[in-house]
């Protein structure tokens, strides 16, 4: 069983706000793939559920998060500050999501993925939806999958 859109929704939403100070807002339609540069981490989901999470940024929004959560101007980042925040972002999501799932579960470390010319695939998934959300124009997608048969 996996949550629901309100429940995935308000999770996002939450956890931009309460982490970041930051209101994002529900795109009305799925986000494209962006050919600008993206930042993705997935977290996976085991026990006696069997799925995950890919939370997919634009670099933009990465660069805006880093800067609040480290409390230090854009251009002062490294790229490690920014791989932490996103797959930080993905573990709190993730760790919303597994609360909601029945049954004993456990959330991998996050896997991140950078560049401006990518694809990630996830083998064995049943079933997948995906959450898109804006944040001052740039789009950010979250991905919930179940797998296995």
């Amino acid at each position: 069983m996996s949550p629901n859109e309100s429940q995935i929704r308000s999770i996002v939403r939450s956890v931009w706000s309460t982490q970041l100070g930051l209101e994002i807002l529900d795109a009305e339609e799925a986000v494209q793939p962006s050919s600008t540069a993206t930042m993705t981490a997935a977290i996976h989901i085991s026990g006696d559920y069997h799925g995950g999470i890919r939370l997919e940024c634009s670099r933009t929004i990465v660069r805006s998060a880093a800067s609040i959560m480290f409390d230090i101007p854009a251009d002062q980042l490294v790229d490690d500050d920014e791989r932490d925040v996103i797959g930080e972002l993905a573990n709190v999501v993730a760790g919303n999501v597994k609360a909601l799932i029945p049954g004993t579960n456990s959330i991998s470390l996050p896997t991140i993925v950078e560049g401006s010319d990518y694809r990630v695939s996830t083998l064995d998934v049943r079933s997948s939806a995906d959450y898109s959300f804006t944040l001052d124009g740039d789009s950010m997608t979250v991905t919930v999958m179940e797998h296995g048969s």
